[in-house]
C-alpha cells in the first residue's frame, strides 16, 4: 500500500515514536531509514522495529545537497504505488481509508498543511504532547503516487516542489505535525549539533541557517510560543 522513506541521524528519541505513528496510519506500511551513521540507538531502534536500513555517507556533514539527492530519487524503486519521503521529527495525519477514497477520485499527491508541536511540560513524553500552532512554513507534499509522479523535484528543505507526471492534488489538506519544540534544552542541543555539521556550501547559500539560532533567541523564541493560542491536535 505504501512506503515511508525517511532520513536519520542521532533520533534516538523520535524513531520509535516515528514508527508507531506511521505504522497505525498504514498497519502494513514498508518503513525505509536511510541513515547519515548515526552514533546513537537509532539503526538499532530502527532494525528492531523491522525497518530496512540504508546508509548514506556525506563526509559527515549535514548537506542539503544530499538530502536533495535521497528525497529526490529514493522512493522511485519502491513496491508499493503510494510513497512518503520525509523527515524523522515529522508525522502525518490522514487514515489508510482516506488515502483509498481519495486515490479512487483521482488523486496523485497530498497537500499537508505544518503545525508546530509545544511540549509544555519539563520532561519530554511524546505521547503527552498534544498542542501545537500553524506555521505555514511547514507545509508539504510529501504523499504522492510512485506510477503517477516521474519526478518530485523538491527544493533545498524540501518544503516546496514541482512535480511531474499526472499531478492531481487532492481537494482536502491534512495535518502535519512537527516535532521541533520539545523543551528548551532539546532545541538548544539539536540546533548546536546540526550547525556543527553544517557543510561548507549549506553555509554558503545559507541552507539550514537556522541552526545557528543562538541560547538566548531559542530562549525567547519559547516564550513567545507560551503565549501563543496553542491548538489541540491530538
Amino acid at each position: 500500500m505504501i512506503t515511508v522513506h525517511v532520513i536519520t541521524y542521532n533520533e534516538e528519541l523520535m524513531i520509535e515514536f516515528f514508527i508507531n505513528n506511521y505504522r497505525k496510519l498504514f498497519p502494513n506500511c514498508i518503513i525505509k531509514i536511510y541513515d547519515n551513521y548515526s552514533t546513537d540507538d537509532t539503526v538499532k531502534i530502527a532494525e528492531k522495529l523491522g525497518c530496512l536500513i540504508n546508509y548514506y555517507n556525506s563526509n559527515d556533514k549535514l548537506s542539503d545537497s544530499k538530502y536533495l539527492e535521497i528525497k529526490n530519487n529514493c522512493w522511485k524503486d519502491s513496491e508499493t504505488d503510494w510513497v512518503v519521503v520525509c523527515d524523522c521529527d515529522e508525522l502525518i495525519k490522514i487514515t489508510e481509508s482516506e488515502l483509498i477514497n481519495e486515490s479512487k477520485n483521482g488523486v496523485t499527491l497530498f497537500k499537508f498543511e505544518g503545525y508546530n508541536m509545544v511540549n509544555t511540560k519539563k520532561n519530554i513524553n511524546l505521547e503527552k504532547i498534544t498542542m501545537g500552532f500553524r506555521e505555514p512554513i511547514y507545509d508539504k507534499t510529501l504523499l504522492f503516487n510512485k506510477t503517477k509522479i516521474k519526478e518530485i523535484n523538491y527544493l533545498p528543505g524540501c518544503h516546496r516542489s514541482h512535480p511531474n507526471g499526472e499531478v492531481v492534488y487532492s481537494p482536502n489538506k491534512y495535518n502535519i505535525l512537527h516535532y521541533k519544540y520539545l523543551g528548551v534544552e532539546y532545541t538548544v542541543s539539536r540546533n548546536k549539533l546540526f550547525s556543527e555539521r553544517l557543510s561548507e556550501e549549506n553555509r554558503q547559500k545559507k541552507w539550514g541557517f537556522h541552526y545557528d539560532e543562538t541560547e538566548s533567541k531559542t530562549k525567547k523564541y519559547y516564550n513567545e510560543i507560551n503565549n501563543k493560542n496553542l491548538t489541540k491536535l491530538i
